[in-house]
Formats: C-alpha cells, sequence, structure tokens
C-alpha cells in the first residue's frame, strides 16, 4: 500500500466556520443596504468577514494594490462612455435607417397573448 495525497472537495469537504458557536457552517452571499457584497452564516444568520488580503485579491489572484495598467488595458475613461442607445425598433430598421433605406411597406401588427 501506498499513501497519496489528494485534493480536498470544496464543495463538499471544506467549510467556513461560523463566528457564533465556531462549528462549520455553509454560507450563502448577501448584499448590505449600501451594495456591498457580504458572507452570511446559514445557520445562524451571521455575518462572516473576510481577510483584508482577500478583500483586496481579484477573482485571478492578483493583488489589486500590486497591479500596474498595461497598454491593453481598457481605460477608465472609455468605461464610462455610453455607446448603445436603446430604441424599440429591429436590428433590420437600425440598418435601414443607418443607410438612408426608405421602406414604404408597413409591418403587419403582431399580437402576444
Amino acid at each position: 500500500m501506498m499513501k497519496e495525497e489528494k485534493p480536498l472537495l470544496v464543495t463538499s469537504e471544506v467549510a467556513l466556520v461560523d463566528p457564533s458557536d465556531s462549528k462549520a457552517t455553509k454560507v450563502q452571499w448577501r448584499f448590505t443596504e449600501e451594495g456591498q457584497r457580504i458572507r452570511v452564516s446559514l445557520r445562524s444568520g451571521r455575518i462572516i468577514p473576510l481577510s483584508k488580503i482577500a478583500e483586496d485579491e481579484t477573482e485571478d489572484m492578483v493583488m489589486k494594490s500590486a497591479y500596474t495598467e498595461q497598454d491593453w488595458d481598457t481605460k477608465a475613461d472609455d468605461l464610462k462612455k455610453v455607446t448603445f442607445k436603446p430604441a424599440l425598433s429591429t436590428f433590420e430598421d437600425d440598418i435601414k435607417q443607418l443607410m438612408g433605406v426608405k421602406d414604404p411597406r408597413k409591418r403587419a401588427p403582431t399580437f402576444w397573448y
């Protein structure tokens, strides 16, 4: 026989500790009134705080404070620009309007029940 280490399954073999009784508990993500995302114990309803390191870490394990912006990153000014203006017309109607095509036909009414 050979002993071999195997990884733990995060979904079924690892659990967070409830701060009220120091026992393992399931966790649910919720939002506060301010819009902050928090972890809540399902058994007692108490908030399980994130560590300071986890708050500064992104999903791909990069520290936000240590990240330097690269040339290929999207700039903050570009993110704030509004590039889409919604309208109640079909894709074909939008193309016709952009190209200046006049269509004398009337669309048959459709009814949704």
